[in-house]
């Protein structure tokens, strides 16, 4: 107590003093800047209560998740949406053990979509792409952009309807009949061979586990462009190496394997440009369109196709978004805005893809004969918007090369020389209008929307020709 005292009274004499050598304007400017930082303080501590949470990532990568927020963002999630169930739920009767010969999933004549009812999937940011293209169910998929295998078992996960699930949670209320695993090409620049192997088989052997009447189909990691933006972290080399791992281990465990890269790798081994989203890593419409068909047409040997398939389509909401940038996906901010561009665009642009083979044929081409001239400039408006701004880095390098070389030569050169020769003067309105109803089908959406405008002007026999020219340019 003594020694309280004595400090206190020193304290007071010190105070004193202090005041007494000090004038009235010294005075005030210490004590406004003691008020000032004060002030500084208590905005910085305010500043840190009211920012969002960080979401931990229990990681073997020390990987940093971030939940992405924008300013005017609505909630378009509808708080009362109906439950997305699976049609069948796995028993021991669904259950098929994979033989040397089955594991590799073959193709399957007349397939349905209702087996997707059927199927759940484990994947990363290309199996959001499906759900965000409207193509498989949201509550059907446990995926997350920038995801790796290693980091999937811990991870937390929130879908576009803002439920949270981890691995275990989720498998423990989706017990379906097929269980797809697309994980792999984040992290695939692994300095470890052994560390990527095993975790991958760690996570294989923890699905079995959780989920033992289902069926687990290992999905082949997809090309990439070698020399997009992502070609630091994930080369065409490593996949086909990790690729064979994937195959050896299906057949290992008794499961399946589904081989869908074969239709999305050209012949010099890069993504085909139609299938390449414009980075090089995501797929495009047209490439998940392809993808999902792939799946329908390859099933698990007895699992059945009946019902009618379904998606409840649910907009991605970026205020829940989670993203994961670490070295292994290959995310970092000057990346991270034109990949959730890529991820955010408006879902309907995903119809116009799936209809680039069907649709155009028969919705508006073939009805109405005059408004063939107006049709081109309503097509052209959805192209632009799948892939507005990555296309053009990529497409440019490989696209021209392969196949827009090819498609003009065959086809402009058949159509004028057969009916122009016949009838020019009776009959330009009716030439036009069959040829590229049957033309879309077989080629890509930059043709027709070009060639019908041009065609009914003056000569048709001209104008094919010169459009080869500005395509290869």
């Amino acid at each position: 107590m003594r020694i309280l005292r004595s400090l206190k009274s020193l304290l007071r004499r010190t105070y004193r003093h202090f005041l007494r050598r000090l004038s009235k304007k010294e005075l005030v400017i210490i004590l406004s800047f003691a008020v000032g930082l004060i002030l500084t303080v208590a905005i910085i501590v305010v500043l840190k209560i009211n920012s969002p949470e960080k979401t931990a990532s229990d990681t073997d990568d020390a990987s940093l998740d971030i939940t992405l927020e924008s300013e005017g963002s609505e909630d378009t999630a509808a708080t009362d949406t109906e439950e997305i169930t699976i049609v069948e739920t796995a028993t021991a009767e669904t259950k098929v053990e994979s033989t040397e010969a089955t594991t590799v999933l073959a193709e399957k004549s007349g397939t349905k979509n209702g087996y997707m009812n059927r199927c759940v999937f484990l994947g990363d940011s290309r199996t959001v792409a499906m759900v965000n293209y409207g193509l498989i169910n949201d509550d059907a998929a446990l995926a997350q952009i920038g995801i790796s295998h290693p980091s999937f078992k811990n991870n937390t996960f929130i879908n576009n309807a803002g439920k949270e699930y981890t691995l275990k949670s989720y498998l423990a209320s989706h017990q379906a009949p097929v269980i797809y695993i697309a994980l792999g090409v984040n992290g695939i620049n692994d300095p470890s061979e052994e560390h990527y192997k095993n975790t991958f088989i760690d996570l294989i052997d923890n699905v079995m586990t959780q989920a033992p009447n289902s069926n687990v189909v290992l999905m082949s990691i997809g090309p990439v462009n070698d020399n997009g933006p992502y070609k630091k972290t994930v080369q065409n080399s490593w996949i086909v190496k990790y690729n064979d791992f994937l195959l050896n281990t299906a057949k290992e465990k008794h499961i399946f394997y589904l081989d869908f890269a074969e239709i999305l790798t050209g012949s010099d081994g890069q993504v085909k440009s139609e299938y390449n989203g414009g980075d090089g890593l995501h797929y495009s419409g047209s490439g998940c369109q392809a993808i999902f068909d792939y799946i329908v047409s390859h099933p698990v040997p007895g699992i059945s196709d009946d019902g009618e398939y379904k998606v409840k389509y649910i907009k991605p909401n970026p205020n829940r978004t989670k993203v994961t940038m670490d070295d292994g996906s290959g995310i970092d901010a000057d990346k991270l805005q034109d990949l959730m561009n890529m991820m955010m665009e408006t879902t309907p642009t995903a119809t116009p893809t799936a209809t680039l083979t069907a649709a155009p044929t028969a919705t508006v081409a073939p009805t109405s004969e005059p408004t063939n001239t107006p049709e081109p400039t309503i097509t052209s408006t959805p192209t632009p918007t799948p892939t507005p701004t990555p296309i053009p880095t990529q497409t440019v390098t490989h696209a021209p090369t392969a196949e827009p070389t090819q498609a003009p030569t065959q086809e402009p050169t058949q159509a004028p020389t057969q009916e122009p020769t016949q009838e020019p003067t009776q009959e330009p309105t009716q030439a036009p209008t069959q040829e590229p109803t049957q033309e879309p089908t077989q080629e890509p959406t930059q043709e027709p929307t070009q060639e019908p405008t041009q065609e009914p002007t003056q000569e048709p026999t001209q104008e094919p020709t010169q459009e080869p020219e500005n395509n290869t340019d």
